[in-house]
């Protein structure tokens, strides 16, 4: 019996196959071209040099965006537990966070 994700936008069929709709390949690829893009910035970022705390920390924030969207990609294309909105979320930067004495905002792309 196939396995289908509670918003069927991937489906795991028997036959080892499987189905993605448009929206989560699209979210898949964006994080895919983030990736890539993240990558050829990453190697400039540090020079060569012990002193260069500053670039230390600069590639360490952007080594953890990329393990976030190397896990998108993951959890997109095989866990059928994971809505598109879940992954887009962080794709986007469109997570929600409670702020102490105010309502929720939204933060990202409109």
């Amino acid at each position: 019996m196939a396995r289908v994700s509670s918003d069927k936008s991937l489906i795991d069929h028997e036959d080892k196959s499987v189905t993605l709709n448009n929206d989560r390949k699209m979210v898949c690829l964006e994080a895919a071209w983030e990736l890539e893009a993240l990558a050829f910035v990453l190697p400039g970022l540090v020079p060569n040099v012990v002193d260069c705390l500053g670039a230390h920390h600069s590639v360490r924030g952007i080594a953890s965006r990329v393990k976030e969207l190397a896990n998108v990609l993951m959890a997109g294309l095989g866990d059928i537990a994971v809505e598109v909105a879940d992954i887009e979320s962080i794709v986007l930067v469109t997570n929600k966070w409670e702020c102490q004495g105010s309502e929720s905002v939204s933060v990202g792309r409109n």
